[in-house]
């Protein structure tokens, strides 16, 4: 319970909290641990419905990836060693948010740890990550077809414009990451 509450204040302080999060989950189905500790992840995942939605990994709209994998069990009275890995999906790249490792006593436990990091990466990294991806996509557009580009939306207030050719870009000085 304290670490639900720690999930919603802690995504209720972060950059994105207006918005709901689409999240894309990925593990090892044929590993029992690892298809247990992804089950009770993405219950809690359901269960906070303002902040996340789950989506399908074919979903183009996803905006973050959560890879959780776990080594197998021994025996079923063995903990859950597991890793998770975070990833911002924007566009057509992914960049990493967060990663860990991680031995807890049950599957439970493990996905109330690993939804309490990733809630900690998003608060941590995702304004800037979603400002660096914006700033990545405009630039290759520009420098890649030297013709007009569409300013993505998070940057349109910070260039004052919709759409931008290069040498406007440069001649406001470019954006710094």
């Amino acid at each position: 319970m304290r670490k639900t509450v720690f999930v919603c204040a802690l995504l209720a302080t972060s950059a994105p909290a207006w918005s709901q999060i689409k999240i894309s989950t990925i593990t090892d189905e044929t590993t029992p641990s690892s298809k247990a500790v992804m089950a009770d992840f993405r219950q809690k995942i359901s269960s906070h419905p303002k902040q996340f939605a789950l989506v399908s990994n074919k979903d183009s709209d996803q905006s973050l990836i959560v890879q959780i994998d776990c080594m197998p069990q021994t025996q079923s009275t063995a903990p859950y060693v597991c890793y998770y890995i975070s990833h911002y999906s924007g566009g057509s790249s992914k960049t990493l948010m967060g990663g860990g490792i991680d031995i807890r006593a049950t599957a439970s436990e493990m996905a109330d740890n690993i939804l309490v990091s990733v809630a900690q990466d998003i608060t941590e990294r995702w304004k800037e990550i979603v400002r660096s991806n914006a700033i990545e996509s405009l630039e290759a557009c520009l420098f890649l077809t030297q013709s007009s580009c569409k300013v993505p939306g998070k940057l349109t207030a910070e260039l004052k414009a919709n759409v931008i050719n290069l040498s406007q870009y440069l001649q406001k000085g470019g954006l710094k990451k």
